[in-house]
């Protein structure tokens, strides 16, 4: 009574007062209490003693605890005393769910269907009205099941559990109905289903609801969604309504968003970002998300990177980026930094690179190695390869070979 009027202080005193005389139940309340004050430890020992008690409730949190905490299998002692205590359907159930995913983890899915569907079952045949607890768990319960089958390949029994599961308003069900949907080519239903999620206010429903109308050429029908999930917080949101509106030329507010989901870790937004302020000539604050971005892994802000500490000067910050890109496998990487240790007259790692660059089919690199070949005496693999980089894409790549020899060794060498 206390606890409903809000006299949480007072309340915890006869709680602990009722814990202290033994009742199992309070013990329980304690171990609770702690655990919404973020005193997992405390917790534990406080449902440890309750548990040991009989505690049905204590049991499932306990078992849940020790799952969070990485023990699964000091968990599923707790687990399966929770699952045993008859006439405690919903902790039942719950623990069964639990044992479910302790099993998926250990790659058993027929151990985990067979706990899944006990629970469901006990659930469906319990008496009295259902609860808004029980409603709930037994929705989960059905798109998990859902999902074992449609890893299974079983997309038609996974359909039918997921349906049941929407129809109780369930929206991470609507969300695998529509993504099972969109897998099976049927985009109308897809949509219909991502649509449903996102009127009941599920945020990934509403992103994947504007990736959808994207993807079906709906940009101006994607917008009102994207801003829903950007403006609730989402990240890919952010980056999503970006990029919709820098392809509109709205590049101020694309800006706005990229830089939100920049300093949220979106590693594209941050490429993004650095590209629409290069643009606009903020030359270092754009070099800082290219390098940021870079360091994310994305090898275009690394070439960007590269390029703009080229284009300020800074050689050997220019050339670390574009062989950190060589690395990473990108054949303009292996050009770029090839032609910068050309200019520094490192020859030998010159002539690696644009080796590494040719085999990963660059003209420019076959065009230089065989421009580097033929300066070295030998013309007949220094044109072999000037023919490749034709090949390639590179119209003018034996004639430069042609220029650069005659101007070594005169006309008609």
């Amino acid at each position: 009574m206390l606890q409903e009027r809000g006299e949480s202080g007072e309340a915890e005193h006869w709680i602990r007062k009722s814990a202290d005389a033994g009742n199992v139940n309070a013990i329980g309340a304690v171990g609770y209490l702690l655990e919404t004050r973020g005193d997992l430890e405390g917790a534990r020992e406080w449902y440890r003693e309750a548990a040991d008690g009989g505690d049905a409730y204590s049991l499932r949190q306990l078992g849940r605890l020790l799952v969070e905490s990485g023990r699964p299998e000091e968990a599923q002692e707790w687990l399966r005393k929770a699952a045993e205590c008859t006439g405690q359907v919903l902790v039942q159930a719950d623990a069964l769910r639990d044992l479910a995913r302790i099993a998926v983890q250990r790659s058993d899915p027929a151990e985990a269907e067979r706990l899944l569907r006990e629970a469901a079952s006990l659930l469906a045949t319990s008496d009295g009205p259902p609860t808004e607890e029980t409603v709930t768990l037994t929705a989960e319960l059905l798109t998990l099941l859902g999902s074992l089958l449609q890893e299974r390949g079983e997309s038609a029994e996974a359909e039918k559990f997921y349906r049941l599961a929407a129809g109780f308003g369930h929206t991470p069900a609507m969300i695998e109905l529509g993504g099972l949907m969109e897998e099976t080519g049927r985009p109308a239903e897809a949509e219909e289903w991502h649509r449903r999620g996102a009127e009941a206010g599920n945020l990934r429903s509403a992103l994947l609801l504007a990736v959808l109308l994207v993807e079906q050429r709906r940009p101006a029908e994607s917008e009102p969604w994207f801003r829903q999930a950007a403006e609730a917080g989402v990240p890919p949101g952010m980056d999503f309504l970006g990029s919709l509106l820098e392809d509109r030329g709205e590049f101020a507010e694309a800006e706005r968003w990229y830089r939100e989901a920049a300093e949220a870790r979106v590693d594209r937004s941050m490429f993004r970002l650095a590209h629409l302020l290069q643009k606009r000539g903020a030359l270092a604050e754009a070099l800082h998300w290219y390098q940021k971005a870079a360091a994310a892994g994305q090898e275009p802000a690394m070439l960007g990177a590269a390029a703009l500490s080229e284009r300020q000067g800074d050689m050997d910050e220019a050339d670390r980026w574009y062989e950190r890109a060589a690395q990473a496998g990108n054949e303009f990487g292996m050009f770029h930094v090839a032609r910068l240790r050309m200019d520094r007259g490192e020859q030998e790692d010159a002539e690696m690179w644009f080796r590494r660059g040719s085999a990963a089919g660059n003209g420019s690199c076959m065009a230089m190695l065989g421009i580097l070949l033929a300066e070295r005496g030998d013309v007949a693999a220094g044109e072999q390869w000037c023919r490749r980089a034709i090949d390639a894409g590179v119209p003018n790549a034996l004639t430069d070979m042609k220029a650069v020899l005659e101007a070594h060794r005169g006309p008609g060498f």
